[in-house]
């Protein structure tokens, strides 16, 4: 296995943070939407005619929570790490590490890459 460089590992972090982010907004607007829905189906449910319907309804009902609640679970797994980074004091914070990351990754293709040494004095011979 092959060590990753030090701006890699940064950027890493950092892409994890920014997905954690995206996860978490992305449930929350799932939640929402399927309390929503929710509002809808109770009326479906109090308007149903028969029992089949209401049971038809009851089982949609029954599996919308149940997606709601991986959606709610996921949300809350990345909710703190998504407060952090919203958090104004660690934007900046964050924006300096990305920064860090540009200079490191500087830093590391110069002493990776090929290096020469351009002589001062002009004459090769001493």
């Amino acid at each position: 296995m092959q060590k990753l460089l030090p701006s890699e590992q940064i950027a890493e972090f950092l892409d994890f943070l920014q997905e954690c982010q995206s996860i978490y907004k992305t449930n929350i607007q799932e939640v929402w939407k399927y309390d929503k829905r929710q509002q809808d189906q109770l009326h479906d449910l109090e308007f149903a005619m028969d029992y089949k319907e209401r049971c038809r309804i009851g089982t949609r009902v029954h599996n919308e929570r149940l997606a709601r609640r991986a959606c709610k679970d996921q949300a809350e797994m990345t909710e703190e790490i998504a407060k952090f980074c919203s958090d104004k004091q660690n934007k900046q914070f964050l924006d300096k590490l990305k920064g860090l990351v540009e200079r490191q990754r500087r830093a590391e293709e110069y002493l990776t890459g090929e290096r020469h040494y351009n002589r001062r004095g002009g004459d090769a011979e001493c």
